[in-house]
This record gives structure tokens, C-alpha cells and sequence, in this order.
């Protein structure tokens, strides 16, 4: 189903209420995106007063990570959510478990966060949509995997990252959930907020041709995409 909200603001309430909602579930496991697009919905998680109660319980299960960048370094997936979220709801770091990208075996890296998922499924999962209409760094023309898996990068994903970095950072591959694995969680919330997405907004929703990630998504009951109206402008007449 599609969600179209007035503003950016209203999209990330609607999203910190639910996320609120699923931390009820004394089985909590959260797979959440990292970068600016769920940005406002972590602030806005973090900016309730009773929240850190909340989430004593709560596991958090990494969706993706660049390959060769440590997680203190500024840029990595980690360290972006640990500054969005992590930190404000100091969360301890045994409720954690991340793709590490340094470790000289990647294959048994994604084994590792498989496994975790095995013992500890899904039960909420925040997804933002890249320039390209990529899910985690499931890049177009990826295929649809129930297991994590590592990446080639596309030149836009490349080249669009790079503002998450102080200085150019090679960037190549990735290590990242698969888009089975996305969907088998038991709640899923996508994001596309800004009228810069507009474009990947209308192939998403309108050219089944286009054949992006995002679109491995759609037709499930459990999955939303929330919208902005910039983001939505060129479907809301459909």
C-alpha cells in the first residue's frame, strides 16, 4: 500500500509511531536503514521521553555496510545509525549486531548475520530507496535473495555516497541483506521522502519494465511505502 503524507515531518511521525508500536513486542528485532532519508523518523523515535524504556529489549540486526570501511569510521552504515539512533536511545552495544565490512572472510560474514536472523527473525524493517531504486545495496539488476550476500556497486550508488564522507572514499562493493530476507520481515515500512526521488517514486509505482529492487517490494500486505507529496508528485493523479 501506498502512504502519501503532506510533508517530510508527517512522514516521520507516522514512522516513529510505529516503530514505537513494535517495540512492544518483547521479541523485538529491528532492521533499519542508515543515511538522510530516516533521519527525521530516529529523531523523532528519540525525541519521546519514554522511549528509552522501551527499549531494553529491543535487537537491532544491520542491513548493510560498505566493504573495507571500519564502523568507527565517518560514513559507515553503522556510524551513521549509531549517531541517528543508537546514541540518542543508548542502546548497549550487546543489542547490536552488525555487518562488520573489514573481516578478511566476507562470505562467513554474512553467514554470521544470516544465522542471527535465523535465531532472531525480523520483526520490523525501515528501508529507504536509493537514487536508482536500490533496497540495502541491493542493486539493480541484483537478484532476489533470502540470504546476505556481497555486492558489486553501481556507479550512482558510488558517486551519491560519497556526501556520507569527509573526504573521496573508495567505495566498490558492499555486503548487504537480501531482498527475501527484507520481506520476510514481519512489518516492513519503506521510505521515499524529497522531490529528488520523484522520478524513481513514478518507475517504482508505474513502469514495471524498470525492474528495480524497490519493486520486489510491492504486493505484499505487510509492506507500506511511505511518501512525501514531493516524492509522490508525479503519481498522485494515478
Amino acid at each position: 500500500m501506498i502512504r502519501i503524507f503532506e510533508t517530510e515531518e508527517d512522514v516521520a511521525t507516522a514512522v516513529a509511531a510505529e516503530m514505537k508500536a513494535h517495540l512492544s513486542d518483547d521479541h523485538a528485532v529491528f532492521c533499519l536503514a542508515s543515511g538522510s532519508t530516516p533521519q527525521k523518523s530516529y529523531l523523532t523515535l528519540a525525541e519521546d521521553a519514554g522511549i528509552q524504556a522501551e527499549t531494553r529489549h529491543l535487537k537491532i540486526v544491520s542491513l548493510d555496510e560498505w566493504v573495507g570501511v571500519s564502523k568507527e569510521f565517518e560514513g559507515s552504515c553503522y556510524q551513521m545509525l549509531n549517531e541517528d539512533l543508537f546514541s540518542l536511545i543508548q542502546l548497549d552495544p550487546q543489542q547490536i549486531e552488525f555487518f562488520d565490512g573489514t573481516v578478511p572472510d566476507l562470505e562467513e560474514e554474512c553467514l554470521r548475520i544470516d544465522r542471527f536472523i535465523d535465531q532472531h527473525p525480523i520483526t520490523f524493517s525501515l528501508m529507504g530507496v536509493g537514487m536508482n531504486g536500490h533496497i540495502g545495496l541491493n542493486e539493480p539488476g541484483s537478484p532476489t535473495l533470502s540470504h546476505s550476500s556481497v555486492v558489486d556497486l553501481s556507479p550512482t550508488t558510488r558517486t551519491v555516497a560519497q556526501k556520507y564522507f569527509r573526504q573521496p572514499t573508495l567505495l566498490d562493493k558492499g555486503i548487504t541483506l537480501g531482498l527475501g530476507q527484507i520481506a520476510a520481515s514481519k512489518r516492513v515500512i519503506v521510505v521515499i521522502t524529497g522531490g529528488h526521488k520523484a522520478g524513481v517514486v513514478q518507475d517504482i509505482f508505474t513502469n514495471p519494465d524498470a525492474k528495480l529492487p524497490a519493486q520486489e517490494l510491492l504486493g505484499y500486505e505487510h509492506i507500506d511505502f511511505f511518501l512525501d507529496s514531493e516524492a509522490a508528485k508525479y503519481i498522485k493523479e494515478r
